[in-house]
């Protein structure tokens, strides 16, 4: 066969063998690379035993036409590697030959495409029809009958292939493609779709180069498959830096892809970065909207993105940017799951972040439709006459589009993204969006789910915001709420600090509702310590602050703590009518559900202490039943932890094992210091 070419080509490929391509250049022509066999089978292939297995039952299926297969997957998910190692194996059914086309992620026309295989089956070039209807006339002739595989690999769009299907039910056509094409599956295609290897198979795959180094080092063996993102080609190269030096402990390797800013530079062959260089192609190939999108995403802080997030981020109608994301999904550079949340995949944003656009009105948009967003979550989940000092009322312009539940769920997902819009936003300085992001959605979020460490770092950031703004208000806020958490976390030495800290600065910005808040909450911490008389002290001038400011549901705050001390300091008829008032000044609030089970719980405590456990246990029924209402999990554990108690007394033993284990549960997800009470408690029924 000579090197020939017909037609205007940008790239059309085909290898002789694995590792060895060869490019012929020619001046104001096209790269060709030729070859008429499949190249060899890929060394130490492992896992895909379920791709394999519907490959074998597709072919061994058969039926009125050839069989034709998509393999899709991102970059380096060893999307030909699978194609190789298994036409390898079941290259006995094609006796009349295999042909392998590297179409190297382009798109060229059919007809050169149906040059290249009629070359491949012995058509001479002189012999080639020269328009493209009478070469695939000829082309149907060639394979009609015959027992012959086409595999098409870096097929940019696979549909406009399936014309190439040969003509004959035995025969194949594998197109390898970087797109998913599940639609093709009513041109009766079957896709099989790759993603990254198991932690078992990658580590299978390490064990080619590291041998047992893998056994001798287990967890820095899996840590290595979670920094190779799960992908062959990361961890074949690995593997083989591991071979090369035998000395070196995988930890080492760790420690050096433990770098995320030269991560993707490690993984070379013979110089060349090779993942960089694969999603470099990718990224090349996308339409300009996409391509733009996509380094667009690089600046979002957060791990996962949703449609109307990015429309933000973009400027962009959310209903443009869904499509450009699904489209980027399609040519997986984007994962989405069952929610329609968008994500890269670790090394993929590694590259997206090396390339991203330097723009910081898109961050900035970012972070204000996070701030927007979560104030209308904050104040469809808690009152919203409640205590803020974000300034968010101006920018509420539209109808809150959440109600309590799906607040609720918005901010649980959007976790970790809050917090690193918050990171984010406190590095460019903009103090008053940190301020308001803590103020608002995270105190909210935190209420409901408890994450103590990452709110803490927070709520630091959003003291320092509230310094360089400067705004004494908002630091005396929020270092009030640093107290709560330091006090849930029994670390009463910080709070107190941070409680004084918080009641100086209130004093001196003359504030008087941040001041009452203040004295609140130090109280709290007195009230946690015991320090009976100390907390009721504190809780008086923080009732006597906002009845002069016409706060009543404040008020009745107050007066429920006043009622726990109270019962604290045994005088328990005195904290009935003090939770009973303040069960009284809340039927002005009825969507505030939340306090009013702190004060059955309270309630029940006071009833337990007379003796009285029938009306304890009806408070804290209520309690529980309120919390459950509200699909709040943490603040179920005090009045189960109680009820536990009064059942027991009414001789309920089962009832305060099985309540006092749903405690135990709430209270170990929240890593919260009472759970070992409630353990020791249990292991004394048992």
């Amino acid at each position: 066969m000579g090197n020939e070419n017909r037609g205007d080509v940008d790239k059309l490929v085909q290898a002789d063998s694995v590792g060895q391509v060869h490019f012929h250049e020619h001046h104001h022509a096209a790269e060709v690379l030729r070859a008429e066999q499949l190249p060899p089978p890929p060394a130490g292939f492992v896992d895909r035993e379920p791709e394999r297995a519907r490959l074998d039952e597709a072919l061994g299926r058969g039926g009125e036409r050839a069989l034709c297969v998509t393999i899709s997957g991102g970059s380096g998910t060893g999307k030909t590697a699978l194609a190789l190692h298994w036409l390898h194996g079941v290259r006995e059914r094609f006796p009349d030959g295999q042909i392998y086309v590297d179409l190297r992620g382009k798109s060229v026309s059919r007809a050169d495409v149906l040059w290249h295989c009629l070359r491949g089956l012995g058509v001479p070039g002189a012999d080639i029809p020269g328009s493209e209807g009478e070469a695939l006339g000829e082309y149907r002739s060639r394979t009609s009958g015959r027992k012959v595989a086409f595999v098409f690999d870096n097929v940019a769009r696979p549909r406009e292939l399936l014309s190439l299907l040969p003509a004959s039910d035995a025969g194949l056509m594998l197109l390898i493609t970087h797109r998913q094409s599940r639609d093709l599956v009513v041109d009766g295609v079957l896709p099989l779709e790759l993603r990254r290897l198991d932690v078992d198979a990658g580590i299978d795959l390490l064990r080619s180069g590291a041998g047992e180094r893998v056994e001798a080092e287990a967890d820095a063996a899996r840590r290595l498959v979670e920094l190779c993102g799960g992908l062959p080609i990361a961890l074949r190269i690995t593997a083989g830096r591991l071979a090369k030096r035998p000395r070196w402990t995988l930890a080492r390797v760790v420690a050096e892809l433990d770098d995320d800013r030269r991560r993707l530079d490690r993984f070379t062959e013979g110089g060349v970065p090779v993942v960089s260089e694969a999603l470099d192609r990718a990224v090349n190939e996308l339409p300009a909207a996409q391509e733009s999108l996509y380094r667009l995403l690089g600046v979002i802080p957060g791990p996962t993105f949703a449609a109307d997030a990015v429309a933000a981020l973009a400027g962009l109608p959310v209903d443009d940017a869904e499509e450009l994301l699904y489209e980027l999904h399609d040519a997986n550079l984007l994962e989405c799951n069952d929610q329609d949340e968008f994500r890269f995949h670790d090394l993929v944003r590694l590259h997206a972040t090396r390339l991203r656009t330097p723009d910081a009105g898109a961050l900035r948009r970012l972070v204000d439709w996070y701030r927007i967003r979560g104030a209308y979550a904050d104040r469809a989940v808690m009152e919203p006459q409640r205590l803020r000092v974000g300034q968010d009322d101006e920018l509420l312009t539209a109808d809150n589009p959440f109600d309590h539940d799906g607040a609720l769920r918005w901010l649980e997902r959007e976790r970790v993204n809050l917090l690193a819009v918050i990171s984010a936003a406190h590095e460019q300085e903009w103090n008053r969006a940190v301020i308001s992001l803590c103020d608002s959605p995270l105190w909210t979020l935190h209420n409901q789910h408890k994450h103590y460490t990452e709110t803490l770092a927070a709520l630091v950031s959003g003291v320092e915001a509230a310094r360089r703004e400067p705004d004494s208000v908002a630091e005396a806020r929020l270092r009030t709420l640093q107290v709560q958490l330091l006090l849930e976390l029994r670390d009463f030495v910080a709070a107190h600090e941070a409680g004084a800290a918080a009641r100086a600065i209130a004093e001196e910005a003359g504030h008087r509702r941040v001041l009452g808040s203040a004295l609140e909450f130090h109280g709290k911490v007195h009230l946690e310590e015991g320090a009976w008389s100390e907390a009721i002290s504190l809780f008086e001038q923080a009732r006597a602050i906002n009845l002069e400011l016409g706060k009543p549901r404040a008020v009745a705050l107050q007066e429920y703590l006043i009622g726990r001390a109270l019962v604290g300091r045994g005088e328990s008829a005195a904290a009935v009518r003090s939770l009973t008032s303040a069960l009284e000044r809340l039927r002005e609030f009825p969507r505030d559900r939340r306090i009013p089970g702190r004060i059955n719980v309270a309630l029940g405590r006071a009833h337990q202490q007379i003796g009285d456990h029938e009306s304890a246990i009806v408070a804290l029924r209520t309690a529980v039943d309120v919390v459950r209402a509200r699909t709040v999990s943490f603040d179920l554990a005090e009045p189960l932890e109680l009820l536990a108690e009064s059942l027991l007394r009414s001789g309920d033993e089962d009832g305060a094992r099985l309540h006092l284990r749903e405690a135990l549960s709430i209270l170990d997800e929240a890593r919260n210091p009472g759970a070992q009470r409630v353990r020791d408690r249990l292991a004394e029924l048992d």
